[in-house]
């Protein structure tokens, strides 16, 4: 079982999310480093679909995709209640295909820990080079390195959220195992428990990511000879710069397409 198999559930458990903000962060970093005239967006690992519904209805074309069937039938389901027209479908980071080209790309909630492997970074950039013009940006948003290489997390990975009757709780450390220093890899054993009508659910899931440290996402980059780093964020606020500082709790890299 795996809560991506539950996109309502997925949606009150992160809803703690602030999407409306994250959408503005998205398009000042637009006003302020695009040189592209397209405003046509990819959402990359677009998951429910929530900030493609938002920069959707603010305007935006917006396609999306991602790995979990249950994630795109559901974002599909979404940008059609909002009268929408977005092409969504189920693809991988490192292999996805498209025949169109966008001005932005942006990967959030830090799908792009889930590359497990510098191949698999390459040939996401690579992929990514291929279909975003010259001038355009790409938005990343990773875990903050401090989570795991100190003993002073930025975040709390067990939480709770409810929404319309129905209450998550979420222990997303369960059982995990310290990050490999070869490969820099770690897992858990997420727990979710589910209240919804009376009913209990309990979802017990594998997860598997790496932590990328700011000078390894730098190298990454400049390997690519594609992309050009322009900035490095804390948080989603935009007088937020990425560093060691409270206030600094994610890792938000913002890339430009040469």
């Amino acid at each position: 079982m795996s809560l991506y198999n539950y996109p309502k559930y997925y949606d009150v458990a992160f809803g703690y999310r602030d999407v409306e903000l994250e959408c503005d962060f998205i398009e000042k970093k637009i006003g302020l480093f695009s040189t592209s005239g397209n405003q046509r967006m990819l959402d990359v690992a677009c998951g429910t679909g929530s900030h493609l519904v938002v920069l959707g209805r603010r305007g935006y074309e917006v396609d999306g995709f991602d790995l979990s069937p249950k994630m795109v039938e559901y974002a599909q389901e979404k940008a059609d209640g909002a009268g929408l027209t977005t092409r969504l479908w189920v693809d991988r980071m490192d292999a996805f295909q498209v025949d169109r080209t966008y001005g932005v790309a942006f990967n959030l909630l830090t799908g792009f820990n889930y590359l497990l492997t510098n191949r698999e970074a390459a040939d996401h950039f690579a992929r990514l080079a291929g279909a975003l013009e010259p001038g355009g940006i790409y938005v990343v948003e990773l875990n903050h390195p401090r989570d795991f290489i100190t003993n002073r997390p930025s975040t709390t990975n067990a939480w709770a959220e409810s929404s319309g009757g129905v209450e998550v709780e979420v222990d997303w450390d369960h059982l995990r195992t310290p990050v490999d220093v070869i490969t820099h890899q770690t897992g858990s054993n997420p727990k979710i428990l589910i209240r919804d009508a009376g009913q209990v659910m309990s979802i017990e899931m594998t997860d598997r990511y790496r932590i990328y440290l700011y000078q390894e996402m730098r190298m990454l980059i400049e390997a690519s000879g594609a992309f050009e780093l322009v900035d490095a964020c804390g948080s989603f606020k935009l007088d937020n710069p990425l560093d060691d500082s409270r206030d600094s709790w994610r890792m938000i890299l913002v890339m430009r397409r040469k």
